[in-house]
């Protein structure tokens, strides 16, 4: 199971972002994406790619408001307190 490297945040403004989202989350990164200054038809094919990312490796998305996301890598749970856990935009477990 691969440990996280860094917390990388991303402002996307395109759906070009998605190579580079992509690959931080791919090298173990847990990803943070702003999707306010993305517009929305980007954003859900955005949303769509990394929902596909994060399945296929096997780790998870956590909504934090409804335009921040975090992307956690296997291994890696969000808390937003110290009994709760964050509300999962969906989770494989």
């Amino acid at each position: 199971m691969a440990q996280a490297r860094s917390i990388v945040v991303f402002h996307p403004t395109s759906y070009r972002d998605s190579r580079a989202i992509g690959d931080r989350f791919r090298d173990g990164d847990v990803v943070v994406l702003d999707l306010t200054a993305i517009d929305t038809q980007e954003s859900h094919r955005l949303v769509d790619f990394v929902s596909g990312l994060v399945f296929g490796l096997g780790g998870n998305i956590d909504r934090v408001t409804a335009y921040v996301l975090v992307l956690a890598p296997p291994g890696v749970t969000a808390l937003d307190d110290v009994e709760h856990l964050t509300g999962s935009f969906y989770n494989q477990s």
